[in-house]
């Protein structure tokens, strides 16, 4: 998301070893990053996630274990940080995602605060802070719009899942909500039901 019209801040960018995000992983994943990351690896996606406890009224807690746990959804981390970050020879790590990357990490180093972008406090390793006119516009606002309607979609889905969750009182896991997710996302994009209304 650096403009290329701005060639010192993205050399700063891909020459920069501290990546804080890529260090802690992706907080914010929505289903689509999920589903994309999955469909493109051929790989089921408890094999890239991890949990982590949810607080009370995050949209995003998803309700497991006939409501004693409530957890959200982030990029597995590994000991060097985001599973899918790749450190190269010289040190500097890369995003091995590319552009399936989730979107809250494509819009590095801008941050979303009531959908408008805000540049994260997070200086490169040269000290030199980042600032708007850095990033690609246009590309940047069509990221937020996109990111926008996943959010909104991931929000859906994850009630939804509640909503069965309470109703069922059955034990389930994250496997089973993500195997949820891959039929709920198919069918969306498809414009069919949602799995429960399919089945009911």
């Amino acid at each position: 998301m650096i403009s290329d019209r701005s060639p010192s801040a993205r050399a700063q960018w891909q020459a920069c070893r501290a990546k804080t995000r890529c260090a802690r992983g992706a907080r914010f994943v929505t289903g689509a990053d999920i589903v994309r990351i999955s469909r493109a690896l051929a790989l089921e996606p408890w094999h890239f996630t991890q949990t982590a406890p949810a607080v009370a009224g995050d949209p995003t807690g998803i309700v497991l274990d006939k409501g004693r746990r409530r957890v959200f959804l982030k990029l597995a981390n590994a000991t060097h940080g985001c599973v899918f970050s790749v450190r190269t020879p010289s040190g500097v790590s890369c995003c091995g995602l590319g552009d399936i990357a989730p979107i809250s990490c494509r819009i590095f180093p801008a941050d979303t605060k009531d959908g408008a972008p805000v540049i994260r406090p997070e200086p490169g390793d040269d000290g030199r802070e980042w600032k708007l006119e850095d990033l690609d516009q246009e590309a940047l606002t069509e990221a937020l719009r996109t990111w926008s309607a996943d959010r909104d979609q991931w929000f859906e889905i994850v009630a939804r899942w509640n909503a069965l969750a309470a109703e069922s009182g059955s034990e389930s896991d994250i496997e089973d909500f993500q195997r949820y997710l891959l039929e709920a996302v198919t069918a969306r994009t498809a414009g069919a039901a949602w799995p429960e209304e399919a089945t009911a």
